[in-house]
């Protein structure tokens, strides 16, 4: 938002900070009282969005200018896929060290049961589960994940970057987004169990900083939200709803394994570092890397 007065821009963060928070807290409330279902989750997830939108009309910003066109191929291409990649590279650390177990027979299954398929193999039934969570299911997936990215990445990532550097700007909206999260880590069964919480959110954070610094890249080099929003999809099926579920837990196997454990968010972070260097190559690093338009401009 470098061409906004420095005024305007204060103004529709602040806007969007307390809006956001009012929102979610109501959100997670709903959460909170009734149980992590599909529909209120999704309600929580669309709250950054609503931020945006009320901070955008109250402020004076376009809403057009939160990076809606599509972008290249290669980046929505590149969001999709790297889940998978980081994904592999950390469950792989985890079942080659015996930390955890590879293929969990009940994850087989569950999702035999869920998706109907009786008297299948358990080969053919973990291949069409894939086919089915990684293909179809980014529809469900991206529908909810959108509304957190028109928050963080679509209105916080370029409202910061008018200010801030690109390392300062994805720690600040990395950090914003894990304390998004807090309430419902504390509260509900989005954890890994109650024991050492504090380590948790700790793995918690680092995990959405590095994912902050990656997604902050995507919306840099493409000009759009929506590899943000591929790639946040994409994470959700690749690591919660098939490397996760398919491991075999052991006793101490939460301390390593998913979004609480120490893994993910390890490996994670090699790769924010690397994509900081590139983007530190490009010159992306310094403040205002995202063109948007003045207030009311049409794009």
């Amino acid at each position: 938002m470098q061409n906004l007065p420095s005024r305007v821009v204060i103004k529709a963060l602040a806007i969007f900070i307390i809006v956001t928070a009012l929102l979610a807290f109501m959100a997670s409330k709903l959460v909170i009282d009734i149980g992590l279902k599909r529909h209120y989750m999704v309600l929580l997830m669309w709250t950054p969005a609503l931020g945006a939108f009320v901070a955008c009309k109250l402020s004076g910003v376009s809403i057009k200018s939160l990076g809606w066109g599509w972008g290249a191929a290669r980046w929505q291409f590149a969001a999709y896929i790297l889940p998978a990649l980081y994904g592999l590279v950390a469950y792989g650390i985890l079942w080659g060290s015996g930390l955890g177990g590879v293929l969990d027979a009940k994850f087989i299954e569950k999702a035999g049961y869920h998706l109907g398929l009786v008297g299948w193999s358990e080969t053919a039934t973990l291949l069409w589960a894939v086919f089915i969570f990684a293909g179809v299911g980014m529809t469900w997936h991206l529908a909810s994940a959108l509304g957190e990215e028109i928050g963080w990445r679509g209105f916080l990532t370029p409202a910061l970057m008018r200010f801030m550097s690109l390392p300062l700007a994805s720690l600040v909206t990395g950090l914003l987004w894990a304390l998004w999260h807090l309430p419902i880590i504390l509260f509900t069964q989005y954890n890994a169990g109650p024991t050492d919480m504090g380590l948790q959110i700790a793995n918690f954070a680092l995990m959405s900083v590095a994912l902050s610094f990656i997604m902050t890249y995507l919306r840099l080099r493409s000009g759009s939200l929506w590899p943000a929003a591929v790639l946040h999809a994409s994470h959700n099926i690749f690591i919660l709803s098939l490397l996760d579920p398919m491991t075999v837990k052991y006793e101490d196997t939460w301390r390593y394994a998913g979004e609480f454990g120490i893994i993910l968010p390890l490996v994670m972070a090699v790769l924010a570092l690397y994509v900081w260097r590139r983007a530190h190559r490009e010159g992306l690093t310094a403040r205002s890397g995202v063109h948007t338009p003045q207030a009311g401009a049409e794009i």
